[in-house]
């Protein structure tokens, strides 16, 4: 069966975008020699990517080409009326719970739940969440929007896997 994957970066001060959703001071680090942080390796075990609304949107907000064109994904809203402007990409507005136990039982890689918060709170607080992958980027951008938010559940995680980089970021793998 599939495993729910998140892999997400934070600043040093535990925040995944600035207040406005901005991700400039993610392209602060520079590349590391010994590769892209996991991104590749994430990226080739996986076939579906589950995002929230807001994190579309910033996604879209970009200039370059839709990167996911080879994954399927969806794209978690309450607006069912959500305009999709990516190649293999839906809306999801149905039963989250449910929706998930059955991608999972037929899916034959892994899922890549990308973010943001809310989401992220909603899939530990339901306990769908098997395995985070989270890169610290040595950087302190003082506010923003929190990796955890308020009102997520206590569960403990066990960590599997410290991975250091000669840039001073660090992949933290932590799982059930």
């Amino acid at each position: 069966m599939s495993q729910i994957i998140l892999y997400i970066a934070q600043s040093l001060d535990g925040f995944i975008a600035k207040p406005d959703g901005n991700l400039d001071w993610l392209t602060s680090t520079p590349p590391s020699e010994l590769g892209d942080y996991g991104y590749t390796e994430l990226f080739n075990s996986i076939e579906t990517i589950i995002m929230g609304r807001k994190t579309y949107d910033i996604i879209m907000g970009f200039e370059e080409e839709w990167a996911y064109s080879e994954k399927e994904t969806f794209v978690v809203t309450r607006d069912k009326n959500l305009e999709i402007k990516s190649q293999r990409t839906q809306v999801l507005t149905e039963d989250l719970n449910t929706f998930v136990s059955e991608l999972k039982a037929k899916s034959d890689k892994d899922i890549w739940l990308m973010g943001g918060g809310e989401l992220i709170k909603y899939f530990i607080n339901n306990n769908l969440l098997d395995k985070m992958i989270i890169s610290i980027i040595p950087k302190i951008i003082g506010s923003g929007i929190p990796l955890f938010p308020d009102g997520i559940s206590e569960t403990e995680w066990k960590l599997e896997n410290v991975q250091p980089y000669e840039t001073g970021l660090v992949n933290l793998t932590y799982g059930k």
